[in-house]
């Protein structure tokens, strides 16, 4: 904006000058009578400059515009240099280069050497606006420079009423219009290419530049405006001219020693400040640095938290193995006394449900890191709610609760998840189940509510309180703390129940009238339209094995291992057994085997690395035995050639389903 301002105010000048040239108006030639008036030859010089300056700002102006600038550039170079030569070889020049004085008595200033060589300068700097040397060199600063030193001594002199001293019969000095002309086009070129040279300091946002822009304007003020002063002091008899230079120097001293204190204070400040800040910066990184630490301590805190929880129920879930599949095989005895199936089916609920709460705790780490895997499909969910419900007939008929079913739900098929959302199913009826006292009502029914299926369970149990029903779904909480002794468990069936329902787009709420009222849960899916052709698969239990197989069964638990192969020989397999990677290889080696159960964690190695081998020397079907459950785990076992991943501790029965699978296939295979 300062280089136009400039170029549009020094127009201003010349064109006021012009015009009282062209109408003989003596007051606009000089601004005020008895001032030295502006030569019609400098103002048109002038309005060149300007109008040279406007046409090559800004710094991307049109090629065709800078050309037009740098062809009056020129020409102002070319009137100077004219000028110059009239001059000094004492040539008579135009007549109107020095013209007689106005009707009032003021003089006319004379084209000199100052005023041509302002004019050099000022073209010089305008066409050489944007080139500098190899070493940094700009000589448009330089020449610009020097026209401001030019101007500033006339605009000194003029302040201290010097102009007679220079002004003789063949020659009168500039005017005042044309000084502050000169003065103001010098600052526009200068500031037009402020991003750049030795003005880039001065504009810069640093102590040097902020020293600059206040101590350079001072500089040169100062005198011209205490001059002044002085002088109309001196002229009104205040005082005589020796202590007016005295008083001059004094205040010229005083205000510039202020300005430089102001200066001084006002960088210190801005110091203080930036130390400080400094110092606030490096007290935000140090914190952020910290938190980071934390942060990344907070991560590695987390992650030892999973993998002991991945161990710990590995190693929970071991010992458990061998307990569950005797109590699952000996449940199914029909030789069994009937006092005797009744304590062995509490031992396999009892470890049935210390795998359930383990299951629930690896189930909320792999929600809360975002690990868990939905496979999405269309789910029939009466079908789910029978399942569910098949599961918990013993605990219902032992309890002696009358159930209510009313499944009238037209439109009974979601997009979900089918395990995980039977999972959601057995939760609730569940709990339903364990906070309903004997003798109780469990009612189910199903709807369809604004294109939604909608399933609600309500019991007549220990209900909730009020004050509990916004923190029922949070983790590890059952209620009231008495309630969760009496009844047991960790409190996360219904937060693992809140969160899958949420990843298959699914809701859940709870109402309840309070203590020993009741709770009731509404669950609500969109329903997707029935599919066409239903696929029916056969149950892998349906049939049963065809003929004895041969089997590797892989473990490193010894009762574990005892207890698979005698269960497995009951039912008429050929079982061999290994303890580790090693035994189990040679055995592949040796033998032909129709399938290989293995664990996978083994002490030389890992179950994964047999199933390997076994895929490269014979044709079978593999099992594998883990404490590990996560997805990543069970993706490991099926990349590794595995058919199936049974989760520790396994039910003999579902074991027992898989290898009549197994035995369904091979004799495909050998038919």
């Amino acid at each position: 904006m300062a280089p136009l301002a400039t170029s549009r105010l020094t127009a201003a000048i010349a064109i006021t000058v012009l015009t009282g040239w062209i109408t003989q108006i003596d007051l606009l030639k000089n601004f005020a009578p008895g001032m030295i008036a502006m030569n019609p030859f400098t103002a048109g010089g002038l309005l060149a400059a300007s109008t040279a300056l406007f046409l090559r700002q800004p710094i991307d102006a049109p090629r065709e515009r800078s050309i037009v600038g740098q062809l009056l550039a020129g020409t102002i170079i070319a009137m100077g240099v004219l000028n110059l030569l009239f001059r000094s070889h004492n040539l008579v020049g135009p007549g109107w280069l020095m013209l007689p004085p106005l009707s009032d008595g003021s003089l006319v200033e004379v084209n000199g050497a100052r005023i041509s060589l302002s004019f050099v300068l000022i073209g010089m700097s305008i066409l050489f606006l944007n080139w500098k040397s190899s070493g940094g060199f700009r000589p448009a600063e330089a020449a610009c420079a020097l026209t401001a030193i030019i101007a500033i001594l006339s605009l000194v002199a003029y302040s201290h009423y010097l102009t007679g001293f220079y002004t003789t019969s063949t020659y009168t000095p500039a005017s005042l219009l044309t000084s502050i002309s000169f003065f103001l086009l010098a600052t526009g070129i200068l500031l037009a290419r402020a991003d750049r040279g030795t003005l880039a300091i001065i504009v810069s946002e640093t102590a040097a530049g902020m020293l600059a822009r206040r101590l350079i304007p001072l500089a040169i003020l100062l005198p011209i405006l205490i001059g002044a002063l002085r002088q109309t002091a001196e002229r009104a008899g205040l005082y005589d001219p020796i202590f007016g230079a005295a008083h001059s120097a004094t205040t010229f001293m005083i205000l510039f020693f202020a300005a430089i204190w102001w200066t001084t204070r006002m960088l210190f400040r801005i110091d203080t400040n930036r130390m400080v800040a400094e110092g606030a910066r490096q007290k935000q990184e140090e914190q952020v640095r910290q938190l980071n630490i934390e942060k990344i301590a907070a991560e590695r805190a987390s992650q030892a938290k999973d993998d002991f929880l991945a161990v710990l129920s590995h190693e929970l879930r071991t010992p458990l193995t061998p307990a569950l599949a005797a109590a699952s095989y000996l449940a199914e005895h029909e030789n069994l006394s009937p006092e005797l199936h009744e304590e062995v089916v509490a031992i396999r609920t009892s470890v049935q449900l210390e795998a359930r709460l383990i299951d629930d705790l690896l189930d909320l780490t792999r929600i809360t890191r975002g690990k868990i895997e939905l496979h999405l499909e269309v789910v029939d969910v009466h079908g789910l709610l029978r399942n569910s419900l098949e599961i918990a007939r013993d605990n219902i008929l032992q309890k002696q609760l009358d159930l209510v079913l009313n499944f009238g739900a037209d439109r009974h098929h979601v997009w979900a998840d089918a395990v995980r959302l039977q999972q959601v199913f057995w939760n609730l009826i569940n709990n339903a189940v364990k906070f309903t006292k004997k003798n109780g009502r469990i009612t189910i029914h199903t709807v369809n509510e604004d294109g939604r299926f909608v399933f609600q369970i309500t019991d007549s149990g220990v209900g909730i309180e009020p004050e509990q029903l916004d923190r029922i779904f949070r983790a590890f909480e059952q209620g009231e703390h008495s309630i969760s002794r009496r009844f047991g468990g960790l409190g996360l069936g219904l937060t693992i129940s809140k969160r899958l329902l949420e990843l298959q787009g699914g809701t859940i709420t709870v109402h309840s009238e309070g203590l020993n009222r009741g709770a009731s849960f509404k669950l609500s899916l969109a329903s997707v339209e029935r599919p066409e052709t239903a696929s029916v698969s056969r149950s892998i239990g349906d049939e049963a094995p065809a003929r004895s197989l041969q089997l590797l069964v892989v473990e490193d638990h010894p009762q574990t291992l005892r207890v698979l192969a005698t269960l497995l020989r009951k039912q008429g397999h050929k079982v061999l057994t290994a303890e580790c990677v090693q035994t189990a290889i040679k055995l592949l080696e040796a033998e032909r085997f129709d399938g290989l159960i293995s664990d996978i964690g083994l002490p030389d190695g890992n179950g994964c690395d047999v199933m390997r081998v076994a895929r490269q020397r014979q044709s079978l079907v593999g099992i594998a035995l883990s404490g590990f459950g996560m997805e990543e785990d069970v993706r490991r076992s099926i990349d590794a050639g595995f058919d199936h991943h049974l989760t520790k501790p396994i039910d003999f029965q579902e074991l027992e389903k898989f290898v009549g699978t197994m035995a369904q296939r091979t004799n495909h295979s050998t038919s």
